[in-house]
């Protein structure tokens, strides 16, 4: 059977028992035959008590001696955190040493040993400073050139002929070419924009005076409102209030035409209330600035409305109410009363009529208007065909006479300082001179012309025409456009200038319609696939090898600008002269523009120019897309 010992190989051991053999048949006088009971293991138990006391391996040495006493226990040496350990033990024990100081260790380690305690925990946590981390290669400041110089690096230049006709002939060959012609179809400069899709910019967007731009942009269904008329503007609170005649409301909106509030006013059964026209407190140095005033005219009452859109006062006023006007230069209200043929004057920051009021007007005094410059009240009497005109002491000044058939309306032009009075019946626009307040123009309008405003973002007056349902829109020189229909034209419209938009009510279906511009002139052409091509520049960068400018006509592009939107949305501009980059091959009107080798086409960047008036331009680009992560990847290798 074979066994394993403890002490030595089995072959030291069967070298033993032999020897012993040996012995008894050399010296079998003096020694007895020892038989180990007839088994090996007790030959080799035998066998180690012999040798273990032959080579004194019990005896208790010095080294055990110090580990005894080191770590205090004599049933094993390996029972360090045996916690029996008596207290006296404790200052006995030797202290352990501490680990050699690794060169790679540094001063941070030391901090963080005695912070966090244990070296387990120092390994795992705070060992990234053992071995140095290669540093990532820093992120290119001038994004656009890295680009360039990895798109340059991967092309192969071929062989340039010495004598080639063109220069860029290998760049025509070698790279993608994307091409946008853009053609101003008007007589004057237009500014153009290229790119940009992150900003969604106009490529074009019509100028003010772009009327024919002009479109239906939104539709408001008044909830709860029935038969709207006038409508006004505060600029206290950018708000816009419409007058409901039928169901007796003032609806509300805001600057994105959503509903604020609809104001219930007194009475409130349909039809007795009857608002029909508003003013608005525009004077900011009054109490009540922002505060909005209604005509109410079936009431005969004025109510006002403050800030918070409540109804905090109804004062009684004349009989059959229905035009109103804020004087800024005296802080009145002035209501124009159809069937008591005078006009009632208000303080607007009493809120009481004043002594004097009602001032007599004219028959059927039906509009009023007033000169915020010089405070002079004016009242359209339609049955007397007449305007009344009172200074801003409410003294009268003079009646003008003969202001064609049936005047309904009068509106300050402060595009030329005059007063612009719409006749109805025979639909014409007077306009009356401030200081002498004589007719010095008559402009003829659509069917039926009725009331006025002024948009402050053309300049332009625009009249409606109630039965053609058209604008006549006039100039400062009296120079008109006519026949522009958005919709039906009643009384009521305003410009908001907050929004750069139109207001008109239609009251047949009780909604307002909301007139403001194409998103692109309809003067500037520009090839189709255009949008698509910006939408994957935007998604796809790419970087420019070459650009070449080809115009029609005999003059440049001008004022050509780049520009970069950073993320904190500042604008870094850069301007590009053409005149350095015309072409020596062509003697046409081409350029080519090497300055915009290397720059990057994005959603971030844009190109602004102008064209001139009847000229065509071909934009040609050449260019190669990248991808980011591919940049990147390079960058980081």
């Amino acid at each position: 059977m074979k066994r394993t010992g403890n002490i030595g190989i089995n072959g030291l051991a069967q070298s033993l028992k032999k020897i012993f053999a040996e012995k008894k048949k050399s010296k079998e006088d003096n020694f007895v035959e020892k038989t180990y009971e007839g088994t090996d293991d007790n030959f080799f138990e035998a066998t180690n008590t012999n040798l273990r006391k032959a080579l004194n391996l019990d005896k208790k040495s010095e080294s055990y001696e110090k580990d005894l006493k080191r770590f205090g226990t004599r049933i094993k040496l390996i029972d360090v955190a045996d916690d029996a350990i008596p207290n006296r033990r404790n200052k006995e024990i030797l202290p352990l040493r501490k680990p050699s100081k690794a060169k790679c260790f540094k001063e941070k380690y030391k901090k963080d040993v005695e912070r966090f305690g244990t070296r387990q925990g120092i390994i795992n946590v705070s060992n990234d400073e053992y071995v140095k981390k290669k540093k990532p290669v820093p992120f290119p400041t001038d994004f656009s050139k890295a680009v360039y110089k990895s798109m340059m690096s991967k092309w192969k230049k071929r062989e340039v002929t010495p004598f080639s006709v063109n220069p860029y002939s290998d760049i025509f060959r070698e790279f993608p070419k994307a091409q946008i012609t853009i053609q101003n179809k008007s007589t004057e400069e237009k500014e153009v924009v290229l790119w940009g899709g992150n900003q969604n910019i106009s490529t074009s967007p019509p100028a003010p005076g772009d009327v024919q731009d002009h479109t239906v942009i939104a539709q408001i269904s008044i909830p709860s409102g029935v038969h709207p008329q006038g409508i006004v503007v505060n600029p206290a609170n950018q708000l816009v209030y419409i007058a409901n005649q039928l169901s007796g409301t003032i609806t509300v909106l805001d600057s994105n035409n959503q509903v604020v509030k609809v104001i219930q006013l007194e009475p409130t059964f349909p039809g007795f209330t009857s608002p029909v026209a508003l003013t608005v407190n525009t004077k900011s140095t009054s109490a009540k600035y922002g505060f909005v005033y209604v005509v109410c005219s079936v009431a005969n009452t004025l109510a006002v409305i403050d800030l918070s859109l409540n109804v905090v006062a109804t004062i009684p006023v004349g009989s059959r109410p229905i035009a109103i006007a804020f004087n800024p230069v005296n802080t009145k209200v002035y209501v124009a009363n159809l069937v008591s043929d005078n006009m009632s004057v208000i303080d607007a920051d009493a809120l009481t009529e004043i002594a004097g009021s009602p001032l007599p007007t004219g028959q059927d005094p039906i509009g009023v208007g007033i000169n915020p410059v010089t405070g002079d009240i004016y009242t359209a009497n339609s049955l007397g065909n007449s305007i009344t005109v009172y200074d801003s002491n409410n003294i009268l000044v003079t009646t003008i006479p003969a202001v064609g058939l049936y005047p309904v309306s009068i509106t300050y032009n402060p595009a030329n300082n005059s007063m612009y009075a719409v006749a109805t019946n025979n639909n014409f626009v007077y306009q009356i001179e401030t200081l002498t307040h004589t007719i010095v123009g008559i402009i003829e309008a659509g069917s039926k012309p009725y009331n006025s405003f002024f948009d402050s973002y053309n300049g332009y007056l625009y009249v409606q025409n109630r039965q053609d349902n058209t604008f006549t829109i006039i100039r400062p020189d009296n120079s008109k456009i006519d026949g522009l229909s958005f919709g039906e034209q009643n009384i009521g419209g305003a410009f908001n200038s907050f929004n750069n938009s139109i207001y008109v009510s239609d009251t047949s279906n009780n909604t307002i319609n909301v007139i403001g511009y194409l998103q692109v002139s309809s003067t500037i052409s520009i090839n189709s696939d255009y949008p698509e091509m910006r939408e994957d520049f935007q998604s796809n960068p790419a970087v420019i090898q070459h650009a070449k400018f080809v115009v029609t006509g005999l003059e440049r592009l001008n004022s050509f600008r780049i520009n970069k939107f950073t993320p904190t949305g500042t604008v870094k501009s850069k301007p590009l002269s053409f005149e350095l980059y015309a072409s020596p091959q062509s003697a046409l009107n081409v350029a080519e523009v090497t300055e915009l080798a290397g720059t990057v086409i994005d959603g971030k960047m844009n190109w602004r120019f102008k064209l001139p008036g009847l000229h065509t331009v071909s934009v040609l680009v050449w260019y190669r897309q990248f991808e980011v992560r591919d940049l990147l990847q390079n960058n980081y290798k």
